[in-house]
């Protein structure tokens, strides 16, 4: 261990260096605002507020995370793996941390962790170190220069994003990444030195993901069929078998997840909550441009001689055309964006780099063998320059985006701040697994900082409780608290409220067959509408009765028209400021 740290010294360096790019605007938040932060953290990358719920969830000891937000529907299914929930819960207990300090670790952890991944299966590739680093750094810290006008926005000196880098996001991707790499450097040990040593960790690490993140397990399996039927072409059948056991133990040890599964497909509200999962019901293949072009590169350029390099790397590039093409037997087109940002564009940088800088040194080589005197080229080393160059503008690009992100970010989360009295006050004085009832946004926050469960969150929509009747009660309620009537409803829905109604009932739906959620039929709305006036009907005190509401939390700011005091059957517990808590007498 010592002499691999030794050898790989400026890996060890690199990593530690990445591992703080990503971590650091959190950390600098709380020493930059210290005379104003109160302990809320939520960033504003994709869905944050869904995974930090999650890991709450699992720190509050529901570990199926079948109904995280919700009362109802605790032991359910799961729809979403909890795997990777579960270990960063875990990782923060181990070193007693609060949910602020088990991210601050994660993110540091696991792109320290996940660097070294792609560090080690470049080096195993290519036992090159220079091409190993600078394919690890770019792919974590400048995966946005092969976005659209990503290259060109970092040129003029500007972000090409505003949401942080990919691994600053909770769970996803930044355990699933770790994962996926962490299985190719194991199988590549299996694949060239038959030994089961490997073999075992792989098949281990194989079914572990399956708990993990479906577009991980998905891409491997992919990769693993694609290797299985080369090395069949090729008849080398003892190598294709250890391959199918390696897959068949990795598919036992996922045993309890398609048990998971088999209980999900019999639940009524499956159907319903499905409009939600971006499940396209089509044929069509899909192509893009990014796949084929780097296919095409790697066929022409990829070292041939690298015999079973060449095969492993083609079985792996092979795979992306399986994932994206699933729907033409299986008729249900899943997310492509997945794939494409945390495999397709990773793997796309990786094989780039390996191909320009073997290139790069092979033609040196060549002209520095035809030169009878030694000349400059000689003395100049251009694979370590740009490797130096690709390493140095990486970072720049991580240290751009990180910077932008959190200027940009910084005032949403000061203001934030205000909610942490009425955090603090339930951690306080409520019980786990209580029911509050807050507006939209503060719903969220509090699904995060403490254990309670929620009448409504943004991200509820994703779990088998969170049917559509359960879903439009807990808009219609705070639609009725902000005053709204029967007959402005309609105007409402068809208006202002439309892509809300349509993403909290239909998820995506609308807007992947159509181009926009604002896209859901007239009728659908209009049809809420009239159960929304029937909803008035019910007494109010038999809503709170019915969905076991005991907290309600209101923002006076937000929603001045609730105005709590006018219902006898709510007894204000708490106030300061803008917001005052309330208390259902039942």
């Amino acid at each position: 261990m010592v002499q691999l740290i030794k050898i790989h010294k400026w890996a060890i360096l690199l990593a530690f260096l990445v591992g703080v790019i990503v971590a650091f605007p959190q950390f600098y938040f709380s020493y930059d605002n210290s005379e104003t932060y109160r302990g809320i953290y939520v960033s504003s990358t994709d869905n944050e507020y869904s995974y930090l719920n999650r890991v709450q969830e699992v720190r509050d000891g529901h570990f199926s995370l079948g109904s995280p937000v919700f009362k109802e529907g605790k032991n359910d299914p799961y729809i979403q793996s909890p795997g990777g929930e579960i270990l960063v819960a875990y990782l923060g207990k181990i070193f007693f941390l609060d949910l602020n300090g088990t991210i601050l670790l994660s993110r540091f952890l696991f792109s320290f962790l996940g660097f070294l991944a792609i560090y080690s299966f470049v080096f195993l590739i290519t036992k090159e170190k220079l091409t190993a680093l600078a394919a690890a750094i770019t792919v974590i810290l400048a995966r946005f220069i092969l976005s659209r006008g990503g290259l060109f926005a970092l040129l003029r000196g500007e972000s090409p994003v505003d949401q942080f880098l990919d691994l600053y996001r909770p769970i996803q991707p930044q355990v699933s990444f770790l994962f996926f790499f962490a299985f190719l450097v194991f199988f590549w040990l299996f694949f060239e030195r038959k030994q089961w040593r490997w073999g075992i960790i792989s098949a281990l690490i194989l079914g572990i993901s399956f708990y993990i993140y479906p577009y991980t397990w998905s891409f491997l399996c992919a990769f693993l069929g694609a290797l299985f039927l080369i090395l069949l072409f090729r008849k080398k059948k003892q190598e294709a078998r250890r391959i199918f056991f390696l897959a068949l133990a990795g598919i036992i040890i996922a045993i309890p997840y398609f048990i998971n599964v088999y209980r999900l497909n019999l639940y009524p509200s499956l159907e319903e909550i499905s409009y939600r999962f971006r499940l396209v019901e089509t044929h069509q293949p899909i192509l893009g441009f990014l796949v084929p072009t780097l296919f095409v590169v790697f066929l022409i350029f990829f070292p041939k001689q690298w015999k079973e390099r060449f095969i492993f790397c083609l079985a792996l590039l092979i795979a992306p055309f399986i994932v994206l093409n699933q729907q033409i037997i299986t008729g249900k087109e899943l997310s492509s964006g997945h794939y494409h940002w945390f495999y397709h564009q990773p793997l796309t940088i990786i094989f780039l780099i390996i191909i320009l800088l073997y290139w790069v040194k092979f033609w040196q080589a060549r002209l520095s063998a035809n030169r009878e005197k030694p000349g400059p080229l000689k003395k100049i080393n251009a694979v370590k320059v740009l490797a130096f160059l690709i390493i140095g503008f990486s970072i720049y690009t991580g240290v751009i985006i990180q910077a932008s992100s959190y200027g940009k970010s910084e005032e949403k989360i000061l203001s934030d701040q205000r909610y942490a009295k009425v955090v603090q006050w339930f951690n306080l004085n409520a019980q786990k697994d209580e029911v509050v009832l807050a507006d939209r946004y503060q719903s969220d926050i509090l699904s995060i900082y403490t254990s309670l469960n929620q009448f409504y969150a943004t991200h509820s929509f994703i779990y088998l409780s969170a049917t559509n009747e359960r879903t439009l009660s807990s808009l219609f309620l705070l639609y009725r608290l902000d005053g709204v009537s029967g007959p402005e409803s309609e105007n409402l829905f068809l208006g202002e409220e439309r892509g809300v109604l349509s993403v909290r009932v239909y998820g995506t739906y609308y807007k992947n067959i159509a181009g926009t959620a604002s896209a859901i039929p007239d009728e659908i709305l209009l049809s809420f509408a009239e159960k929304y006036r029937n909803f008035l009907l019910i007494p109010l005190d038999k809503i709170f009765e019915i969905y076991d509401i005991k907290y309600i939390a209101w923002d006076k700011i937000n929603h001045p028209r609730w105005q709590l005091d006018q219902y006898p059957f709510l007894t204000k517990v708490y106030e300061e400021g803008d917001f005052a808590i309330y208390i259902y007498n039942r």
